[in-house]
């Protein structure tokens, strides 16, 4: 497999259509990229891992599609966050009304470079104002949290687990993820 940690992504995603090994290391290599992606939204009918699952099928979607002529990386990232977007907002649909609507939260100063995204329609005006709000939540997010805690959200968010946060901030796994639950009773009370 050595040779292939070689290749460029494009290379990669050509080779990936016939070859399992290619595959398994361009998978490899976005897998921090799509629980990254996953973690800034919210399924009101799932969890986290039901969106990494929706994030990697956008991959795979990405890989089968690539036509080799443009860069994978900015193709791969649309269709992955495609994919995690169209399970939010099935699962918001009117058939699941009651249920919770989706927020997404990123890092601040995350800038989404991909806003639009293929085979769906986005008004400006929704999207600037969906910016607007996570903002606001971000702000207030930040306000709820001590300065520790919102260092772990960051790097949460950034899509590191709780052993290579807790080696960062030079603490143990169990002191991150107790951070990590009173973030998420802080974020709660916070909506």
């Amino acid at each position: 497999m050595k040779k292939y940690d070689l290749l460029s992504d494009e290379q990669l995603a050509v080779l990936a259509k016939t070859d399992t090994f290619a595959l398994e290391t361009l998978l490899e290599r976005y897998k921090k990229a799509v629980k990254s992606t996953a973690r800034q939204y919210f399924l009101a009918v799932g969890e986290e891992e039901d969106l990494i699952q929706e994030g990697t099928i956008g991959l795979f979607k990405a890989i089968n599609t690539f036509d080799g002529v443009s860069a994978f990386k900015n193709y791969a990232f649309t269709c992955i966050k495609s994919g995690i977007i169209s399970a939010v907002r099935k699962s918001t649909s009117d058939k699941n009304k009651p249920l919770l609507y989706y927020v997404p939260i990123g890092a601040e100063g995350d800038e989404d470079k991909n806003s639009i995204i293929k085979d769906e329609a986005i008004d400006p005006e929704e999207e600037y104002i969906n910016s607007e709000a996570a903002r606001e939540f971000m702000d207030r997010i930040k306000v709820a949290l001590s300065d520790y805690e919102y260092g772990i959200l960051t790097l949460y968010l950034d899509g590191y687990s709780y052993i290579e946060i807790a080696k960062m901030k030079d603490k143990n796994p169990k002191s991150v993820d107790n951070a990590v639950q009173r973030i998420r009773k802080k974020i709660a009370k916070v909506r």
